[in-house]
């Protein structure tokens, strides 16, 4: 059959061709447009992390006091020793100053060495311990300063010092270890008054530790809340003035006995 048009053909033709020209120049567009480089997409920065907080554990709580009975109404709690008939507290220490001014008259070994007559190794809370279960009533009132504490016999107790000699052991009034001095001259005036010293009973610090166990501070003859018993006299606010009484004492390092009666 013969085409009654034969021009049609070529006609169709062209616009085919134009068609595929275009179909391979998009392909090719294309080609080019994806293969051109992509610009690097910024790096997100990291975000920082707030460091987790750091719990702080609580204070540890001191150890339970080791409690012995030794019978005839005498207990041993760590190094102390109490007597219910004659209501004394025992603790053993050593002389640690025979000169220079100083603020104790007993603390413990990791307390304030440098200005202290007497050191031991006994534990504040042991000694706290003794001086309630004899029946003491903390005065944790120091009293206005630069005047005496008032002290009340609850809150009083008897001190004194011993320690063993050839013959029978030597017995001296606590405040008879301590001399006022005068610090410009050096000239005694006199020895610590005598008479009861104060139970303060120390305090309990915001963190729950037992002052007294912290500083080591036993017995105070300056103005102390942290310690366990203060020097109730008017000189306790003048820290220059306290010296030991070494006429009254024995050699540096001799093993004494502090007696602490309870009233």
């Amino acid at each position: 059959m013969v085409c009654p048009c034969p021009g049609l053909f070529g006609v169709l033709k062209f616009p085919a061709a134009v068609l595929v020209f275009g179909l391979l120049a998009g392909a090719c567009r294309s080609e080019k447009i994806s293969a051109k480089p992509q610009e690097p997409v910024p790096a997100e920065k990291p975000r920082e992390i707030a460091p987790a907080p750091v719990a702080v554990p609580p204070p540890a709580a001191p150890p339970e006091p080791k409690v012995v009975d030794l019978g005839g109404g005498r207990l041993s709690i760590g190094a102390v020793t109490l007597d219910r008939k004659t209501r004394e507290i025992t603790i053993p220490a050593a002389v640690n100053m025979r000169e220079g001014a100083v603020e104790y008259v007993l603390v413990g070994r990791n307390g304030k060495v440098h200005e202290s007559v007497f050191t031991t190794d006994a534990e504040a809370s042991d000694i706290h311990v003794a001086a309630l279960l004899l029946g003491v009533k903390p005065e944790t009132d120091l009293g206005p300063e630069n005047s005496a504490a008032i002290v009340r016999r609850e809150g009083a107790v008897t001190i004194r010092v011993e320690w063993d000699r050839n013959g029978p052991p030597e017995k001296v009034f606590l405040n008879e270890t301590v001399n006022l001095s005068d610090p410009t001259t050096g000239t005694v005036s006199a020895t610590l008054p005598s008479g009861a010293w104060l139970y303060n009973g120390s305090r309990i610090e915001p963190d729950g530790v037992f002052a007294a166990t912290r500083h080591a501070s036993l017995i105070s003859i300056i103005r102390d809340e942290d310690s366990l018993m203060n020097n109730p006299s008017a000189s306790r606010d003048n820290d220059e003035i306290h010296i030991p009484n070494a006429a009254k004492l024995p050699k540096q390092g001799h093993p004494v006995r502090i007696m602490v009666q309870v009233k």
